[in-house]
């Protein structure tokens, strides 16, 4: 199951924390055709999606993205107003390359 940095938890509540974003919404995960990991904020869960709270943070993983981050940290690193998502082995304190 993916977890979420303390790094990350931040960014996905800064990015929910917004009166134009429903209280139900959360940052969406998933997967393109040819294995791409996507990052977008969802306004609730799809059919099928997994559900991750940490921290006050939603995070919705769609089932086909599930496989391909399975043990992963979802990590952040914020440069300016720009928040950069990556995925690191759980535990590891490594940087993160940003999810595309």
């Amino acid at each position: 199951m993916l977890t979420l940095s303390p790094s990350a938890i931040a960014a996905v509540d800064s990015l929910l924390d917004s009166p134009e974003v429903p209280d139900e919404a959360g940052l969406r995960i998933g997967a393109t055709g040819d294995s791409r990991l996507t990052v977008e904020l969802a306004p609730e869960p799809a059919p099928g999606d997994e559900v991750i709270e940490e921290g006050g943070a939603r995070v919705f993983v769609d089932s086909e993205a599930a496989p391909f981050i399975e043990g992963a940290q979802l990590d952040a690193r914020r440069e300016g107003d720009q928040v950069a998502f990556g995925l690191i082995p759980a535990g590891s304190s490594n940087g993160a390359s940003p999810a595309q």
